[in-house]
């Protein structure tokens, strides 16, 4: 395989897994490949799909437009078509109450005439079919509704409290109702009844409402309209404000079904509290259709038990067109609840902060396939291809991988539906990579090969997730757990943690001679050009963590030498009276890699051991004690043996147990985080210091920076609320008090100033 393909391999298997390099990733983490559009689209149940996010949003249309297209449907074929639709639309809708009251000042006119009309009326075919055959009852009640509009609009229940509000609707009720009794047209009449009733329920006087609809209703004769239903709605709600939610919610079931435009209000506002409510409901339907659409819009709260609902459905109506976007939603549920739960690297965070996996998620399954495999028996659906769908989604997400791959192959023989054909060749994919438990590097070059696609990517972004994380559960599970952590969180998230195995078999990953192309290719993509340089350093870090210093210089050597200053540059034995994390030191101090570090250190520790010189021998030990105090988590030269720090781990560590491990969480270090906090290797070069101190002025300053180490390894191990010690100080106030550099301790470091006081 050319060189570049197996690089090709690497990134595209791999750009997933950016949770460790790009910062926290706080969604929920899953995997989607089920397309909702699978179910055609049915605008009779519109506000189902809305369980579907925003895959049918260039289908879906706002209930707000559904009823002005209504509306000026129904207009348009009251007046035979004969005249045009978008006139209607430019007399009836905006800021046109002027236009209608010059054109009913005409009609009062016995002479006029259609050339008679304003300039913005005269080429409008609606204004002269009014004039022409004098609708002044019409007219008149368009401008009516123009009045009412302001106070039912949207937030008009807002203003209900307002007196003058309230005033102007109590008055438009009086006006509609004197109307209502003087219009011939019934038509008409049921329009001034919708204006009527609907002021009513905007003013919350559902009592009213209800007397209101007994006494308009019956004077009416109009043809078939949706101002019924319209009307329907609001009988409604009325009815559930007074609580008589049976019949409330049966009447909002047949507004649901027969009218388009108030479809969305119906649904939302369908509501039934207790059993003998629903009981009262069913019996009010006239046919079992009726009674499978009431279980059709109870399915819709988020605490339905959905699959008796479809049962019930099903039942009732086994071809009713509600199942199958019913059948979805649960589908997409449960992909959502059990697809890779296995291997999702954020299972838990999922179950604590979204509810993932559902509680009882196994016998929603159990039950959805029992149900499912009903209904494929007997044969009743008008859906067949897409019950055998779900047959094989539901055995993929319980693991059924034999049967679901059988049920896929006998639906690719009898469907002739291209969107089922092309998720069956998405799912074929996936229950190949759920069903992997073993990974080889033809496997490896499979997986290149499919992720390649760059059409297949666009479609299923997911899918790079899912095989990322399988592998690197597989790798795991093998026992390859540093190729694992480097597949899924990166090379930086294993330096943050070091771990000795992980690095010991990312060393032979990176042996020419063990390691195969691929293990060599994804090194040099996670890790880079230099992975075998990179992990030596790490390794070396790991032994300088560890204190053993021989080790860690014999590995920090296979680093070429031309390379060793790219891993960092140091000049520990700068000393702070106070630590500062940031500072710098001067231009002027000698600065040493890591080799040349570790060589002059145990070089000191040499000189120190093999001297009668106590002068030599102090400064050297107390020199040592610096540089590791340096190099540690308290101060500035930390980088030499770690390569992430965080302020939040103190905090953690000052909330938490205490263990001694040092390891923290972070949203950047997903593998966690190592701090070098250990103290004692550091205080015990400062006691040698102070064992050979060759005068006064040299001991204060050793034991003044031993009490720096007994001060963080307080903080660092002991219980939270133990007293803090003093024993260095109170060696320091006691047997160094005449030194110029006690002197100094007071006048630079106010906890020991304090102390002195007490």
């Amino acid at each position: 395989m050319a060189l570049r393909t197996l690089i090709c391999l690497i990134v595209l298997l791999l750009p997933a897994i950016a949770a460790a390099d790009c910062g926290p990733y706080f969604g929920f983490y899953g995997y989607q490949f089920l397309n909702p559009k699978v179910v055609d689209y049915d605008s009779r149940l519109a506000p189902f799909f809305l369980a579907f996010g925003d895959t049918y949003e260039g289908e879906a249309v706002s209930a707000a437009a559904v009823q002005l297209e209504d509306n000026l449907a129904e207009w348009h074929e009251r007046y035979c078509e004969q005249v045009d639709l978008l006139d209607i639309q430019n007399l009836i809708y905006g800021n046109t109450e002027n236009r209608l009251q010059r054109l009913l000042r005409l009609i009062g006119q016995p002479q006029a005439r259609t050339a008679d009309l304003p300039p913005n009326l005269r080429a409008n075919s609606f204004a002269q079919h009014l004039l022409r055959h004098k609708c002044d009852e019409v007219v008149e009640y368009l401008l009516f509704a123009k009045r009412c509009e302001p106070l039912v609009s949207s937030d008009a229940l807002a203003f209900t409290t307002d007196n003058t509000r309230r005033e102007d609707m109590e008055r438009l009720i009086d006006d509609g109702l004197d109307r209502f009794k003087t219009l011939k047209s019934h038509y008409v009449r049921l329009r001034y009844a919708f204006q009527i009733i609907r002021l009513a329920h905007y003013l919350k006087e559902y009592d009213y409402v209800i007397e209101l609809y007994n006494y308009l209703m019956p004077k009416i004769e109009a043809e078939e309209s949706i101002i019924y239903d319209w009307i329907e709605g609001h009988r409604a709600g009325a009815l559930q404000a007074k609580g008589e939610y049976a019949q409330s919610a049966y009447l909002f079931s047949r507004v649901f079904e027969r009218c388009p435009s108030k479809r969305e209000s119906a649904y939302l506002s369908f509501r039934i509290r207790t059993d003998q409510q629903w009981k009262d409901a069913l019996l009010l339907c006239e046919s079992d259709h009726e009674r499978a659409m009431m279980h059709v819009l109870r399915a819709q709260n988020s605490k339905a038990q959905l699959v008796e609902e479809m049962r019930s459905i099903y039942r009732y109506d086994p071809q009713n067109a509600a199942l199958t976007p019913l059948l979805m939603r649960e589908l997409l549920e449960l992909e959502r609840d059990l697809l890779g739960l296995d291997f999702n690297p954020y299972r838990q965070r999922n179950e604590q902060a979204f509810g993932r996996p559902r509680r009882g998620v196994t016998s929603r399954v159990v039950a959805l396939q029992e149900f499912i495999n009903e209904v494929i028996r007997d044969g009743k659906s008008g859906n067949k291809d897409f019950w055998m769908f779900a047959r094989g989604v539901v055995e993929l997400l319980a693991g059924d991988y034999f049967y679901a791959e059988e049920t896929f192959e006998d639906l690719r023989v009898m469907t002739e539906n291209d969107s089922i054909v092309k998720q069956l060749d998405i799912l074929d994919e996936v229950l190949h990579v759920l069903a992997l438990n073993r990974i080889s590097d033809s496997i490896e070059v499979y997986y290149y090969q499919l992720l390649r696609q760059n059409s297949l990517r666009r479609q299923y972004p997911d899918l790079r997730s899912l095989v990322n994380d399988k592998l690197e559960a597989v790798y795991r599970q093998k026992g390859a757990t540093g190729k694992a952590a480097l597949l899924q969180y990166g090379f930086d998230a294993l330096r943050i943690n070091p771990q000795l195995p992980q690095i010991q078999e990312l060393e032979s990953m990176a042996d020419s001679i063990l390691g195969n192309s691929f293990d060599r290719l994804l090194l040099a993509e996670r890790v880079g050009p230099n992975a075998e340089d990179d992990i030596n350093d790490l390794l070396g870090t790991y032994y300088l963590q560890q204190g053993q210093w021989e080790t860690a210089l014999e590995i920090f050597r296979r680093v070429p030498t031309a390379r060793r200053d790219t891993y960092g540059t140091y000049a520990p034995f700068v000393k702070q009276f106070n630590d500062r994390v940031n500072f710098r030191p001067s231009a002027t101090a000698t600065e040493y890699n890591k080799v040349d570090l570790l060589e002059r250190l145990l070089e000191l520790e040499e000189e120190a051991r093999g001297t009668t010189n106590d002068t030599l021998a102090a400064r050297n030990y107390f020199n040592i004690g610096l540089a590791l105090y340096n190099m540690s988590y308290f101060s500035y030269n930390w980088r030499m043996a770690d390569y992430f720090r965080s302020g939040s781990s103190m905090q953690q560590l000052q909330r938490s147990r205490r263990n001694g491990n040092f390891v923290f969480s972070h949203p950047e270090a997903p593998l966690g985080n190592r701090e070098d906090m250990n103290m004692e290797r550091a205080r015990y070069y400062f006691e040698r210091a102070l064992t050979r101190a060759p005068n006064r002025e040299a001991a204060a300053e050793a034991v003044f920076f031993a009490a720096k180490t007994e001060r963080n390894q307080h903080y660092t191990t002991a219980p939270p609320g133990a007293t803090r010690p003093f024993r260095y100080f109170q060696l320091l106030r006691t047997n160094y008090a005449g030194t110029r550099f006690y002197q100094k301790a007071i006048a630079e470091c106010r906890t020991f100033a304090w102390y002195v006081d007490q």
